[in-house]
């Protein structure tokens, strides 16, 4: 930060790192933390929302990204008892600017109990992928069972989606059927939550596009390869979450360079054949944290920038 200061009839022009233009307070709630911000002498324009577990920013992770005129977020991918550190981080004409750090230790909220739906709701055959391009999308828990169209669960790359999620919509309260197909796709960021795979197919969730895509309360059993598979530059954040029997939890698509974010926290990850994250790009980042862990392999596969994890047991 450059100030500009007038001192004796002089003007001194002095490097700050102590003061900023972006206010940022941050308050804990039961599994969430709230956090307010405004700005004094500076113009919102490109808003990014930062997270640590400690008060360096060196290592810290984009949780989101915000529209110019938003002045709040409230973080629910925390566990009970952890401090979290935030910053604002807002760009003007490539120039960035950052916020002071704030942080919160949120209460309740620590468990971790995957979907609340159950395999037994009422049943639906999906021959044409389901669309969910704004709003939301409540599937009351009902399975939706992939129609041979879609796919036949297997590890084909010829597969579709029982659903497509985009710009930033919402998914919930959805149980896909034993034949999995390719699951869910998801373009431009999307929310997903309170989903159950009961097999997954060729994968449970495929980022298609960039965006931040958000996936908690979910839980999915037997994918042969990978779970979460990313396809574009993105940020993907998981909370609350069981997988249990896959060759590993997230994989960025095979040979690619570009920039992932991903984030992991409080998880239940059970028989990984091969490890939790893997990718080839060594530009790409991964946290794990608050999770337990039984038989999962190797948790960093690949040349990842940073791949860390904190407050995680094993069982």
């Amino acid at each position: 930060m450059i100030r500009k200061l007038f001192f004796g009839g002089l003007l001194l022009t002095v490097a700050s790192t102590a003061w900023s233009a972006i206010s940022l307070t941050a308050s804990a709630g039961s599994g969430q933390v709230s956090l307010s911000w405004s700005y004094s002498g500076s113009t919102a324009t490109t808003q990014e929302i930062y997270r640590d577990l400690d008060s360096n920013p060196t290592g810290r992770v984009r949780i989101a990204s915000v529209s110019a005129s938003t002045r709040s977020y409230v973080d629910t991918g925390v566990s009970s008892g952890t401090t979290y550190y935030y910053w604002i981080k807002n760009t003007v004409s490539g120039v960035a600017e950052n916020s002071n750090v704030a942080s919160a230790t949120p209460s309740g909220g620590s468990s971790i109990t995957g979907a609340s739906c159950t395999t037994g709701g009422a049943q639906t055959t999906v021959n044409a992928t389901i669309r969910v391009t704004s709003g939301t999308y409540d599937g009351g828990c009902q399975r939706f069972n992939a129609g041979s169209a879609l796919g036949d669960g297997s590890q084909s790359e010829s597969q579709l989606p029982v659903f497509r999620v985009e710009n930033g919509a919402t998914l919930r309260n959805v149980v896909i059927g034993t034949n999995g197909a390719d699951g869910i796709h998801t373009y431009n960021g999307a929310v997903l939550d309170n989903i159950y795979w009961m097999n997954v197919g060729e994968d449970a969730m495929t980022i298609k596009s960039s965006g931040t895509t958000t996936v908690r309360n979910i839980e999915g059993y037997d994918a042969e390869d990978k779970f979460f598979q990313v396809n574009a530059a993105s940020t993907l954040n998981v909370s609350n979450c069981i997988i249990h029997r896959a060759g590993k939890v997230l994989r960025q698509n095979g040979g690619t360079t570009f920039q992932i974010n991903v984030t992991v926290d409080r998880c239940d990850i059970n028989t990984m054949s091969e490890g939790v994250f893997r990718t080839d790009s060594s530009s790409s980042t991964a946290r794990l944290t608050n999770s337990r862990l039984h038989n999962a392999g190797t948790v960093c596969i690949g040349s990842w920038s940073s791949c860390t994890q904190s407050g995680n047991t094993s069982y």
